[in-house]
């Protein structure tokens, strides 16, 4: 019994040996993750980036006019730390971490007294977090709390401490704290609750919101005004304990009348958060998808100009239930207003964008061809070009009027908006001529330009192909810029250098040619172009001064026709009006004259081509000095100006066994002819150009692209080897 006695202190002592061992390698395993923890546990703030705060749109003064809400629904409005008034950071301080500026991240003296006060009342009451250990605990939010937990917070509070200054810390805090329901951040908080922004608040409003952190919900104001009365009290004090504030400054503060929004109202963060504009706003995020706070070029009072015109022209017209307008700054293509649907909640198409869809553009594309044939030397504005029945294969265009006018000049062709002259010119050009020119525009976007060009044919001239409402006002608002093409901006601060397309002369007689006919019941000279598509289904009106360029569509969404939808008739009366109130009590548009670049020049009256001896009738015009006007062949042959066909001769030809082809040369007298095999269009072929044939009968014909009773034909085939 006496020996088994005297074991017993030798175990215990080898016991608490053990104990203190245990107790001591826990100690300095956690006194190394004390130390190496910060690096080991990485940023939290990788996290809290990641919560993104509200995109911010501002318009072109300036204003701001829409937030888009997060991906989680949360508000949030960030500001910098000099937005942030004294009072926040005071209230802040006093009543979530006294010795904020004291500390590296963990207060060890807080978390003594929280420990002793935890062990006193048996329960968890005090928890010494630190506003950087709360920060670093905004990732976790929501979750339960534990003593693990916390530590890993504090080892993420001083890796934050050794990453950021204080001042950047209590910035983001202040810019990240729970405020209640969604709301984040104190300027979030502010605008909720006192409809202003933070910088704004007062002692006695700052001193109340910043004690909402600690319960946010189980204090908003604006559901349990009592609960945060009493907090707001309990902050006044800490802040008097501190010294901010005296104890009769106390008694005034806490009794002072808060001024509060209306709660029983949408805020003005709601409000901001439902935009008429959503749909220039996403366009305005396309441009930059990666920006806070986009500064967009919109106008407010113009976008609303844009609206109510459309909207009283659309009553107007029955059968017609959908309209759509761009307004560009003409000098940089900045998208000053648009309007995309005339109403968002509509059923059918309201949330279709009319302004990028793409539709057949009527007329609106032959200014581009007339000022291509300019830049090549083919006319100026007062060259003759005939207007009279036309035949391509199977294609017989004719006027809107039904009828033809004969030699009319190339500025009454365009004002007028013929289509056989412009055909004619597309057919002198060549489709793949113009479909380039038209990529320049932006307003072709296809790789295989001539390939789709070939099957529009001359159609093309008359808008088949398709082309959006913003597209084709960015490319007359570059006729407006002297040839300068911007592509169209949302965002003021978008920089992007412009295109020289056409040359400035070219673009100055093409607006001369667009002004000789005043724009209807409108008192300000504008440069304007109207369009209908085939079968009255989309009525077009760009109209453009050296200020603004104005693009004008009104149709039906599903494509329906309508009567009354012709350009002239719907379209052309929304641009007066807005034209009338964009010069209303300002001076008229100053167009440029620029005559050091034009000369005057005698020119064949019938063929519009620069006169030669031969020519019998001339007149002066006015040519562009830089670019030679091609000369009259025309007359050169005498006056029937006939044409013959030099090679092939009508004769059967066999075709080479190599490959069962023959290649021939082509050829006629005048050589500017235009071509077709089969009745199928070729175009125009340089001099002795050579085509190959497979076996097959054959016939051929050279026409006067001037005259299309001039022309010759021949007949010949192609056999097997």
């Amino acid at each position: 019994m006496k020996s088994t006695s005297s074991h017993k202190p030798g175990l215990l002592f080898k016991l608490c040996l053990a104990f203190t061992g245990l107790f001591a390698a826990f100690a300095l395993l956690l006194l190394c993750a004390w130390c190496i923890g910060p690096w080991l546990f990485g940023q939290p703030m990788s996290e809290l980036v990641k919560q993104t705060p509200l995109r911010l749109y501002y318009d072109s003064r300036g204003e701001l006019i829409y937030l888009q809400r997060t991906y989680d629904y949360q508000w949030r409005l960030p500001i910098t730390r000099a937005e942030i008034p004294e009072a926040v950071v005071q209230a802040t301080l006093a009543a979530e971490d006294a010795n904020f500026f004291a500390h590296s991240g963990v207060d060890y003296a807080a978390v003594g007294r929280a420990a002793w006060q935890n062990l006193r009342q048996r329960r968890r009451c005090s928890g010494a977090s630190t506003i950087t250990m709360q920060l670093a605990g905004l990732p976790d939010a929501g979750r339960k709390r534990s003593w693990s937990r916390k530590f890993l917070q504090a080892l993420r509070a001083r890796a934050i401490e050794k990453k950021l200054s204080k001042e950047e810390i209590l910035c983001e805090y202040l810019n990240r704290a729970p405020y209640g329901g969604k709301l984040y951040g104190i300027e979030a908080a502010a605008w909720h609750y006192f409809g202003k922004p933070a910088s704004l608040l007062q002692l006695a409003e700052a001193s109340l919101l910043c004690g909402l952190p600690q319960k946010p919900n189980a204090f908003r104001p604006d559901r349990h005004l009592d609960r945060a009365k009493r907090r707001q009290r309990l902050v006044l004090q800490m802040m008097q304990k501190r010294g901010y504030i005296s104890q009769q400054e106390l008694e005034k503060l806490y009794r002072q009348q808060l001024l509060w929004r209306d709660f029983k109202l949408p805020s003005k963060l709601e409000n901001l958060s439902k935009s008429r504009d959503g749909m220039y706003l996403a366009l305005a995020q396309t441009e930059q998808p990666d920006a806070a706070a986009l500064h967009c070029n919109l106008d407010v009072e113009l976008d609303e100009l844009l609206l109510q015109s459309l909207r009283r022209q659309a009553q107007l017209l029955p059968g017609v239930q959908d309209a759509a307008a761009v307004l560009l700054d003409s000098k940089n293509s900045a998208v000053l207003a648009m309007i995309g649907t005339l109403d968002f909640a509509a059923a059918q198409g309201g949330q279709v964008n009319a302004v990028s869809a793409r539709r057949s553009a009527g007329s609106t594309l032959k200014p581009f061809i007339y000022a291509e044939a300019i830049d090549g030397g083919l006319l100026v504005e007062e060259s003759s070009i005939l207007d009279a029945p036309l035949r391509y294969s199977d294609y017989r265009p004719t006027n809107y009027d039904s009828g033809f006018h004969g030699l009319v000049s190339a500025g009454e062709a365009l004002s007028t908006s013929l289509n056989t002259p412009v055909l004619r010119l597309l057919a002198e050009l060549g489709t793949e001529r113009i479909a380039q020119r038209l990529q320049t525009l932006h307003i072709w976007h296809s790789q295989n330009a001539g390939k789709l060009a070939e099957k529009d044919g001359l159609a093309l001239a008359l808008g088949t192909h398709g082309h959006t409402l913003l597209e084709l006002s960015a490319a007359y608002a570059a006729l407006a810029n002297n040839g300068n093409y911007t592509p169209p901006r949302f965002c003021s601060d978008t920089h992007i250098k412009p295109e020289q397309t056409f040359t400035p002369a070219t673009c100055i007689m093409i607006s001369q040619m667009l002004r000789r006919r005043p724009l209807p019941n409108c008192p300000v000279q504008v440069s304007w172009k109207t369009g209908t598509s085939n079968g009255h289904r989309d009525a077009w009106c760009f109209a453009y001064t050296p200020d603004y360029c104005l693009g004008i569509w009104l149709g039906n969404k599903d494509g329906s026709p309508a009567k009354s939808l012709t350009g002239l008739e719907a379209a052309a009366p929304v641009a007066a009006a807005v034209f009338t109130a964009l010069y209303r009590g300002r001076s008229r548009p100053d167009w440029p004259i620029a005559e050091e670049l034009f000369s005057m020049q005698h020119i064949c009256s019938h063929s519009g081509k620069a006169a030669t001896p031969q020519c019998e009738l001339t007149q002066p015009a006015r040519v562009i000095a830089q670019i030679p006007l091609q000369t009259c062949q025309q007359c050169r042959l005498g006056k029937d100006g006939t044409v013959q066909i030099t090679k092939p001769m009508a004769a059967h030809y066999l075709a080479d066994a190599s490959d069962n082809t023959v290649t021939l040369s082509i050829t006629a007298e005048p050589s500017e002819v235009l071509w077709y095999i089969n009745n199928k269009y070729l175009g125009q072929l340089p001099a002795d150009a050579r085509v190959s044939f497979v076996p097959g009968r054959y016939e051929l014909l050279a026409q006067d692209p001037k005259n299309q009773n001039q022309q010759d034909k021949i007949t010949f085939s192609v056999g097997l080897p």
